[in-house]
């Protein structure tokens, strides 16, 4: 989401009261963020969570209906830049809300890449992660049956660079060659 600059706390304010009303309507769980790093920095970022795609549409109908989206879109200070739907895969470590950040990875990998990310999920946890998912997009821009999301919550960005400083080199060498990464960013959670 492209949010103006003087427009930036109002905006963290709505998204936060949107927030509720999407746990209130089916969302199992929301992250909200500012991107810090990569070609969408400043970018706001939402991460939505249901069960199934019934619950997905509650929680949109009930965000379109509101109110506080109502203002904060009639602002012209707020734009929606994107939307993908992604399916859970892994689940890695307990989510938490002493995360402060999360790393989120892109990548395409031709075959199924699940047991690797579990052991890469594994060496973060012992290194400083909180939690993780892969997730698989399926429905926008970059669904294309290829497309992998790797999301890691960390509490701090020391815990970031101690987990990928545990990374064996061997380890590396035999991701990077069933995955392709596309694009690896911080989000700053709020």
């Amino acid at each position: 989401m492209k949010v103006a600059r003087d427009y930036r706390e109002t905006a963290i304010g709505a998204l936060k009261q949107l927030k509720e009303i999407q746990l209130a309507n089916g969302a199992t769980g929301v992250r909200q963020g500012i991107l810090m790093t990569g070609s969408g920095v400043n970018l706001f970022m939402k991460i939505q969570f249901y069960e199934n795609m019934a619950a997905l549409e509650n929680g949109w109908e009930a965000s379109r209906k509101s109110p506080i989206i109502n203002q904060t879109l009639a602002s012209g200070k707020f734009e929606f830049t994107g939307r993908s739907i992604l399916r859970d895969l892994v689940l890695i470590g307990t989510p938490s809300l002493d995360q402060k950040y999360v790393v989120l990875t892109n990548g395409k990998a031709e075959s199924p890449v699940e047991d690797e990310v579990k052991e890469l999920g594994n060496i973060f946890l012992e290194n400083g992660g909180i939690s993780g998912r892969l997730l698989k997009f399926v429905m926008g821009d970059q669904a294309d049956g290829q497309t992998y999301s790797f999301g890691m919550g960390y509490p701090s960005l020391s815990s970031v660079q101690s987990a990928y400083d545990a990374i064996p080199a061997e380890f590396a060498a035999k991701f990077y060659k069933l995955v392709s990464v596309q694009r690896r960013q911080i989000i700053r959670l709020f």
